[in-house]
């Protein structure tokens, strides 16, 4: 629930209300990182000081021991509330935060594909030296190294070979 600024001013002291007051939008954005981690630090130690007090005075109230009697008027003043308005502060200064921290991950992610880009492109160039002969300026073919078999090709070799051994594995086996 949202508070008004009267409220406030009701509930907090005035270097709380300071504090609440960085947490708004125009002087929230104006803070550097080093500020709102500061901002960020005070105000949950505000919160978590309202906290203890509001349940110290609750749990008084309940007679589970305390300082002394409490009545209810002194039980409740405004420690919760207190807490919700420091609870609202906070969440905006780490809403920032977050807010701040996904803007520099974006950012690196920019400049890493930027960069990636940059690498691809010179891959692609040439990089050859512009010195070497080139096939169009005359460079003669290399000597041909393998030498060419005349008559028939090897496979016709091997079937003729068979072809005889198969021959005469039969007439061996006819008995002569």
């Amino acid at each position: 629930m949202a508070h008004t600024r009267k409220i406030e001013r009701q509930l907090l002291t005035d270097a709380e209300m300071e504090f609440v007051a960085k947490a708004r939008h125009p002087a929230l954005m104006e803070l550097s990182d080093s500020d709102l981690h500061t901002l960020i630090t005070h105000l949950r130690d505000r919160r978590e000081r309202a906290l203890t007090i509001a349940n110290n005075q609750r749990r008084a109230l309940r007679g589970k021991g305390g300082r002394g009697e409490v009545t209810f008027e002194k039980a409740d003043s405004g420690n919760r509330q207190k807490a919700s308005v420091l609870t609202d502060a906070l969440t905006r200064a780490r809403r920032e935060a977050t807010r701040r921290q996904a803007e520099a991950a974006r950012e690196a992610l920019m400049a890493n594909a930027h960069r990636a880009m940059e690498l691809k492109r010179d891959a692609k160039r040439a990089t050859r030296p512009a010195t070497l002969p080139r096939p169009h300026e005359g460079v003669a073919n290399k000597a041909k190294r393998r030498i060419d078999r005349f008559g028939s090709s090897s496979g016709e070799a091997g079937r003729v070979t068979k072809f005889v051994a198969v021959a005469q594995a039969k007439k061996d086996s006819r008995g002569a």
